[in-house]
């Protein structure tokens, strides 16, 4: 490829002119559409954070006990290779036997106070220690104590101690090499510390619900950024964590294999998701964790973590001070984690305010780089799930400037026994408006003159075997815009969004692909729905199930080039060759987001039977979308406290359960059919047809009795109680006792789902217009 044929790009390490945080600010850019995400989170700790209302502002997370559940069988204990890939044998010897002679002098009543610290919490049981924090503060419930308030006085008490013994390890230097001072990096050197993290660390923006409030106990980050006071409560400018425990029993280490994951790896686990999802453009998250006198190096990645051996601080003091000073002064972005095929763009292409851009290699033979346009917009929570990062794009041209329309990047890890998921877009037969347009994807390369895949073994520098299971990381523009479901302006436009999403749907099983995870993230509004069939839209195919008769097409575009570069667009006639093979890789026969799987999947999963998704499943699913978006809207509403508590109440009863049995429980229970349905807020913001066919579905899919039949709450006023009349059909509902599987059946079809839209929405125009429910203009 000619080199006149792609920007001249070159990859920025951070500084105090190149740092995303620092620099002058550049113009504020016009407001941008919210883009069509394909947020898909797994059926994991991330799912429950990404789309439920198990937590909001920030709250206290009680995800512990999922992330423990998620680590069964995904670790490596006492792997050396971590240290090999943080090159501590690559730090000078000298700057080690420096350092070493020096902090033993200047720090010795340091380094006394950890030892005294802890022999004296070696003495205590591990379970005491971990509960001190809590009875320090009356016994309070940990998950309901502030984030500063759940470490314990002894934890505390080794702050200071290690905060200054990190410092020196840092600080040391040869003569001609870094200073202590200086605010750049040389080429032989960076300059990153390690400092007390005082405040909890948040993402960019709200583009999760659920995003927890946790603070680590030290954190990596340029020292020239550290005295910036916006940049302290970043998850984003993070490079690394530190994780501190006074005992050395409370070692991260199983007692033996099977065991259940330990506090202080739950706990550094659950801060890998987040770093993860924070962090821009982030394929793994390093660590150290200090218990005692101990220490070991933990890195998390998509498919699992490992964990060094154990070395003791004074005893190994040659090796604390090499990892230390490796972290800090050694390591490039790419060594500490970020996405090798990703760089820092150069502050003439920042289009945010205070968010950095970055430039993409090219996705597969197409020739394009793309550039992001402000914050991410959404981020997975999950830890070993396909940690899915969606960002608005445009492309960037060989002269270094922005082109285009905006678009959506996806970039999602997959699994190898998964077809790509910009296969399953080239495999679909013409388009439809309620379809994701999709413009190009492949799997990514860390450079573009790469053959090697970005894989979980590329990560940990392993070979990876023709057999081998491994995550992919995976690449993909869509070209269609959109807003999340819950934006809607008005009743019509959410129902003509789903009425669209839902066409778009049967217009895939017709051609036996099965979408497979209809959630609240990936069914959007769309931006332009002046087009026929295009008020929404559905996306994110990446675990779609394509029958074993469906052809899977992997389509490559070649474009035709010139000495002067590429033709312009209107002039390009792009050659494709296509590999064409019947049958696709099967993935989980039960797959989907939990909230929004219907009930059958639910009991399946419950009772561990074996099933497939079918159709069915999948437009139950939408019935599930309309509720979340309905509720959701209400926690936008102006309202009192109480009616505010009452839609939070109920809303984390039905889409903030942690397990399968839970969602059950509350979808079958009498707080699912009486709860807010009957609150007087719910009566002012949704109108009556809706709220009929929300009761009409709901009484189908839970199997119980109508809420209407229940005594009217005394906080509803009068002119609320409107007489009961069915959208499902009439004839069949009224027989819902005597042919419950019958109304089902009708209901679970395309056909039968979108009739029942279209006369609630007409109903809706009706009422509005002062006419009869169901009479004609």
């Amino acid at each position: 490829m000619s080199k006149k044929n792609v920007p001249a790009i070159h990859v920025q390490q951070p500084s105090i002119s190149s740092n995303p945080a620092a620099g002058t600010s550049p113009p504020r850019p016009p407001t941008i559409p919210v883009p069509a995400t394909s947020p898909r989170a797994p059926a994991t700790v991330g799912m429950l954070d990404n789309l439920a209302a198990s937590r909001v502002n920030y709250g206290t997370s009680v995800s512990h006990g999922a992330v423990q559940a998620e680590l069964a069988g995904r670790m490596e204990f006492n792997d050396r290779s971590i240290l090999e890939q943080l090159e501590i044998d690559k730090v000078d010897p000298r700057i080690v036997q420096e350092c070493s002679e020096t902090l033993q002098v200047k720090l010795a009543a340091d380094i006394t106070r950890l030892k005294d610290l802890a022999r004296n919490a070696d003495k205590v049981n591990p379970e005491v220690l971990e509960g001190e924090a809590a009875t320090e503060h009356g016994d309070t419930d940990p998950k309901d104590l502030a984030p500063e308030d759940r470490k314990s006085r002894r934890e505390k008490e080794m702050y200071g101690p290690l905060g200054r013994i990190f410092s020196h390890i840092q600080a040391t230097s040869l003569p001609g090499n870094l200073n202590a001072s200086a605010k750049q990096p040389t080429s032989e050197g960076f300059n990153r510390v390690f400092r007390r993290q005082t405040a909890a660390l948040k993402p960019d923006q709200d583009h999760t619900l659920g995003f927890p409030h946790f603070i680590p106990d030290f954190t990596l980050i340029w020292k020239a950024n550290w005295d910036r006071r916006e940049v302290r409560t970043r998850w984003r400018d993070r490079d690394g964590f530190i994780e501190i425990k006074p005992s050395r029993r409370q070692h991260p280490y199983p007692a033996k294999e099977g065991d259940p994951a330990r506090p202080l790896l739950t706990q550094t686990a659950n801060y890998a998701r987040l770093h993860l999802s924070a962090r821009p453009f982030c394929a793994f998250s390093v660590s150290i964790m200090i218990f005692g006198n101990d220490f070991c190096v933990c890195m998390f990645d998509r498919a699992g973590g490992r964990i060094s051996p154990k070395f003791n601080m004074w005893a190994d003091l040659d090796t604390f001070i090499r990892v230390i000073w490796s972290m800090t002064r050694r390591l490039t972005d790419v060594q500490l984690g970020r996405d090798p095929s990703v760089s820092l763009a150069p502050p003439g292409l920042q289009t945010s305010w205070d968010h950095p851009a970055w430039i993409i290699n090219p996705i597969g033979t197409d020739l394009r780089h793309w550039c992001t346009v402000g914050a991410p917009i959404w981020s997975s929570l999950s830890l070993f799930g396909r940690g899915t990062f969606v960002w608005y794009v445009r492309e960037l041209s060989a002269a270094g400037e922005l082109v285009g329309p905006v678009m959506i990047l996806k970039s999602a890890w997959r699994s190898s026994q998964r077809d790509p998921e910009s296969s399953i877009y080239q495999s679909v037969r013409g388009s439809h408006p309620g379809l994701a347009k999709y413009v190009v994807g492949a799997d990514v390369v860390p450079f573009p003159s790469s053959s090697e895949k970005v894989t979980t073994h590329f990560l940990r520098d392993r070979p990876l075997k023709p057999d081998d299971k491994t995550k992919i990381l995976h690449r993909i523009v869509i070209g269609t815009t959109g807003r999340p479901i819950w934006m809607y302006e008005t009743e019509e436009q959410l129902i003509d969004g789903l009425i669209s999403a839902l066409e778009a749907h049967k217009f895939l099983w017709d051609q036996k692909i099965l979408h497979r995870d209809i959630s609240a993230g990936n069914v959007l509004l769309s931006d332009h729905p002046e087009e026929v069939g295009a008020a929404g839209f559905i996306t994110d195919l990446d675990i779609a199930r394509m029958e074993p008769d469906a052809e899977l097409k992997s389509t490559e575009t070649v474009y035709a080039t010139s000495e002067y570069g590429r033709y312009p667009q209107r002039l390009q006639g792009p050659m494709t060759r296509t590999r064409i093979r019947f049958g696709a890789q099967r993935g989980d026969v039960i797959t989907g987001t939990l909230q929004f799987m219907s009930r059958r999947l639910l009991e399946a999963a419950h009772y561990q039977e074996i099933t497939a998704s079918t159709a069915a499943d999948d437009v139950e699913s939408f019935f599930w979308v309309l509720v979340y978006a309905v509720f959701r809207k209400l926690l936008a509403a102006p309202t009192t406290d109480v009616e505010e508590k009452q839609v939070l109440a109920h809303f984390r009863n039905t889409f903030g359960r942690t397990s399968v049995l839970e969602i059950l429980t509350a979808r079958s229970g009498g707080a699912f059919h009486i709860g807010i349905y009957k609150q007087a807020i719910y009566c002012e913001m949704v109108s009556h047809p809706l709220r009929e066919l929300l009761s009409e579905f709901r009484d189908v899919f839970s199997g119980s009795t109508s809420a209407a039949s229940l005594p009217e709450s005394s906080m509803v006023p009068s002119s609320y109680h409107e007489p009961k009349r069915s959208r499902i059909n009439p004839k069949l509902y009224n027989a819902f006792k005597e042919s419950q599987e019958r109304v089902r059946e009708h209901v679970l079809s395309h056909d039968g789902m979108i009739a029942a839209l279209k006369q609630t929405r007409q109903d809706i125009l009706d009422q509005r217009g002062g006419r009869k429910l169901g009479s004609q203009a």
